[in-house]
């Protein structure tokens, strides 16, 4: 359109400048007013668009201005719901904080009543052993004899049962004092402790490892637990009615930092259903007078405060093997202890 308005204008100039006749006067306008009215056609359809986009425009104006107080109004609103979410935040922390108070409270005391609970069963049944003592050094009943052993025996796996939940709970509150000791050493000193129990003479005890020595930092104590749990579960669930050789195999293995025992035996198959219900506190794998059911919860649990793990891999009528993981303590950042 530019150029056709400097065309007319340039026209009109020459026009202008020249002398025409009035004919050529008349040719040269009736030209002009062509030009002229083609670009006048051309500014109108032009000014139409620009109408077209100047509406198109100011609706897309409108559209922006409803969607900003709709923002604006989505803002305000959410501005409202996360204050109504952070008073509720605030009161759930404050519920969570106040059960958790609970239940710390709850804990002890539950701790406080099985110590006193189990003390004071336990001097109940350490007279009823006694008594059970003079008795048989004084009646010459037969039949009477019988039921006093009998009931010294119940009274004897009652203590044991007693003994072992007092020493869980205080388990359960123990802080890990790590040191480093040779392994084997300990394994071999927490075995010898068992020869009370009536398949200790029957069992083979044998330790594979690469070295004679094995060194491992970590709670010495609980060390020994885990082992002596294992080994008198071990022992206890050794089949005596087969012939066979009864044995306990340890494999010893050290990767990095962490260490890795497999005890493996020959005894009582443990059922694939009961897998995941032998570490359960009082979960008999099988109705033996000897076995109270808390070694393995003892064992699991003792793993746990070193952060490790136990773990039963396969029990076949061939053998059973379980698996123990513990990892080092890292030195740097646990005190020093004077053991």
């Amino acid at each position: 359109m530019f150029e056709k308005e400097q065309h007319i204008a340039e026209q009109a100039q020459l026009l202008l400048n020249k002398e025409l006749t009035s004919e050529e006067w008349k040719t040269a306008y009736a030209h002009l007013a062509l030009d002229y009215a083609d670009m006048l056609a051309d500014m109108k359809f032009l000014t139409k668009i620009s109408d077209r986009l100047h509406n198109k425009l100011s609706l897309i104006n409108e559209e922006v201005i409803k969607h900003s107080t709709e923002l604006e109004n989505a803002k305000r609103l959410i501005s409202i719901q996360n204050k109504k979410l952070e008073k509720k935040i605030d009161q759930r922390t404050t519920d969570v904080r106040n059960a958790y108070s609970q239940l710390l409270a709850t804990h002890s005391e539950l701790d406080q009543f099985v110590y006193r609970a189990s003390h004071d069963l336990k001097g109940s049944i350490v007279r009823l052993l006694g008594l059970c003592q003079v008795a048989n050094l004084e009646v010459k009943d037969p039949v009477a004899i019988e039921y006093l052993q009998r009931i010294g025996k119940t009274s004897s796996e009652m203590n044991n049962i007693l003994e072992n939940l007092l020493y869980i709970n205080m388990l359960k509150n123990e802080v890990a004092q790590p040191a480093e000791f040779n392994i084997i050493y300990e394994i071999e000193r927490v075995y010898k402790t068992l020869g009370f129990l009536s398949n200790y003479s029957k069992t083979e005890f044998i330790i594979e490892s690469e070295t004679k020595e094995v060194k491992f930092y970590t709670d010495i104590a609980i060390f020994k637990t885990i082992l002596k749990n294992l080994f008198e579960f071990s022992i206890k669930h050794i089949d005596s009615k087969e012939n066979k050789k009864s044995y306990i195999q340890l494999q010893i293995f050290q990767k990095s930092t962490d260490l890795e025992i497999i005890i493996t035996y020959n005894g009582i198959e443990i059922p694939t259903s009961n897998y995941h219900l032998i570490f359960n506190l009082f979960h008999k794998v099988a109705n033996l007078d000897e076995s109270t059911g808390t070694e393995l919860y003892t064992t699991q649990l003792a793993a746990y405060k070193l952060h490790g793990s136990v773990i039963l891999l396969e029990s076949t009528r061939d053998k059973t093997t379980f698996s123990l993981h513990l990892p080092s303590f890292d030195k740097k950042i646990v005190p020093n202890q004077n053991h």
